[in-house]
């Protein structure tokens, strides 16, 4: 009998330990059937956010124009069977020295070739691509050490001399007007969507916490997935391929934003038309009208690649990826940053010495659609534009993390513990100042940088920031958004509605 007396103590602390755990774990299942109970209100849309969304929108054409037509002006004819020196000479392209002015240009005939020497003395013609991984590189290769040192040289002064004049400016000017005015705007969309009622409410694609865990992996493997492609099987017909998959797209891109710039304008969506079978999805008139507009500008991008029409593209690509694709927690969006900063940083500097080429300009530059936006510094020898390039990864990302800081701001404006946007500003001054980092540090080293490096750190340390300051860190940490407020419908009343359909 004494061993069950001593036994009995510990016996009845484990069933008071049980009872205690099970009747908190039924105060948790009655706290969220009590919260799944109640409908989600939309906080009230801040004041003046209708004519900001609009201004914006209307600054952001206004930019893309004016670059547009400044980087037109550019343009001179360079007459056919000549090469323009950066000095303003020309020479013929038959006398054209690859040792002095660099690997041949898309205008000469041996474009993406090097003339390389065979053992027995004969002298022939061979592709850049059929050059050893690890050299020797000789003239005319895009990686031949002499080369590389002679047009970083002439880059570091050319920027040096440029630096306050409008041919350097130019550029990184269109960059950061563009990119800004992308975020900012997206930003501030996303707000207005967020605040919208749930009957109107078009619904974003929440983010959780798991998805951002597995977004530098995903995109790793379609990145790397591309660079194959265009390495083993870059034929022309691959490339128009991916082009136009890319183009089908933006298509519906340019439609969504069409739509939802005229819903603002009226302040309430359009009506659908139809519904489309097995997508769950409806179109109005606005999204068919920008459809044909986007389908116009995808033939004029396939018959001539142009950059004005990429960036056009590229831009309502931006916009669409920020106002409908949510954050569900502050939380999720540190993961986020801070995984695609490490992703961003293997591909642009690792990658090299791993797969032998930069993985991530490889793509860019060899992807002829726009997942891009492109910025005009000056006319190449062949009379063509040569341009600064962006990926539309280091404008999106960074704008989702924002929009979602703009949300909390509508929360907070709603419960009258802010007069402001002043998250979204305070974040967007230092996203400007991580773009002006970024173009310093690539202009100073003359080599592609990885955006995200500058870019993370600035906007979660201003957020950071922001929150310590005003006292709200623990809140802003623990805010949630749940599929509900994004949608407006609970997943028990979405299965109701497709059982009725």
């Amino acid at each position: 009998m004494a061993p069950n007396r001593a036994s009995s103590p510990a016996a009845r602390e484990r069933k008071a330990s049980e009872e205690t755990e099970q009747k908190l774990q039924d105060a948790d299942a009655k706290d969220k059937q009590a919260g799944s109970s109640e409908k989600f209100v939309a906080p009230p849309r801040p004041a003046g956010l209708r004519g900001s969304v609009v201004t914006l929108y209307i600054a952001l054409l206004a930019s893309v124009a004016l670059f547009a037509f400044l980087g037109e002006q550019m343009v001179h004819p360079v007459p056919e069977g000549k090469f323009e020196k950066k000095d303003g000479t020309l020479v013929d392209l038959s006398e054209y020295d690859p040792s002095d002015l660099g690997p041949f240009p898309k205008c000469h005939p041996h474009f993406e070739e090097h003339e390389f020497v065979a053992e027995n003395g004969t002298r022939i013609w061979r592709k850049n691509s059929q050059a050893p991984s690890g050299g020797p590189y000789p003239v005319g290769h895009p990686e031949n050490p002499e080369w590389i040192a002679k047009s970083n040289e002439e880059a570091r002064k050319e920027n040096e001399e440029n630096r306050f004049r409008w041919a350097g400016l130019q550029p990184n000017l269109h960059l950061l007007a563009l990119a800004t005015l992308c975020v900012y705007l997206g930003s501030k969309h996303s707000v207005w969507i967020f605040t919208e009622p749930a009957e109107t409410r078009e619904a974003a694609q929440l983010l959780q916490k798991e998805d951002a865990y597995w977004f530098p992996v995903m995109g790793s493997c379609v990145l790397f997935g591309l660079f194959l492609v265009l390495k083993y099987l870059g034929t022309d017909f691959v490339k128009t391929a991916l082009t136009a998959g890319i183009l089908f797209m933006c298509m519906f891109g340019v439609g969504t934003n069409l739509d939802q710039l005229i819903a603002v304008v009226r302040y309430k969506p359009m009506k659908p038309l139809f519904s489309i079978p097995f997508f769950d999805q409806t179109m109005n008139l606005m999204e068919l009208l920008g459809m044909c507009i986007g389908a116009a500008m995808a033939y004029g991008f396939m018959m001539s690649k142009n950059w004005i029409i990429n960036n056009l593209f590229g831009v309502s690509f931006c916009l669409v990826g920020i106002k409908m694709i949510s954050l569900s927690s502050y939380k999720t969006g540190a993961i986020m940053l801070v995984g695609l900063f490490f992703y961003d940083v293997f591909w642009v500097f690792g990658s090299k010495s791993v797969f032998g080429s930069n993985v991530m300009v490889s793509v860019a530059k060899g992807v002829e659609a726009p997942i891009k936006l492109m910025f005009p510094r000056a006319l190449g020898g062949c009379g063509k534009l040569a341009h600064s390039m962006l990926g539309l990864g280091d404008i999106v990302v960074p704008g989702i993390f924002i929009a979602f800081l703009a949300k909390w701001d509508a929360v907070k404006i709603g419960e009258g513990k802010s007069k402001s946007f002043v998250y979204l500003n305070t974040t967007m001054v230092a996203y400007v100042l991580s773009l002006i980092t970024t173009v310093s540090i690539m202009l100073f080293f003359n080599a592609a940088q990885p955006a995200l490096l500058y870019i993370v750190p600035y906007v979660l340390v201003a957020s950071l920031a922001v929150a310590v300051c005003r006292g709200e860190l623990k809140e802003l940490w623990n805010y949630f958004i749940s599929e509900e407020d994004e949608s407006g419908t609970t997943t028990d009343e979405k299965n109701a509605e497709n059982k009725n359909k």
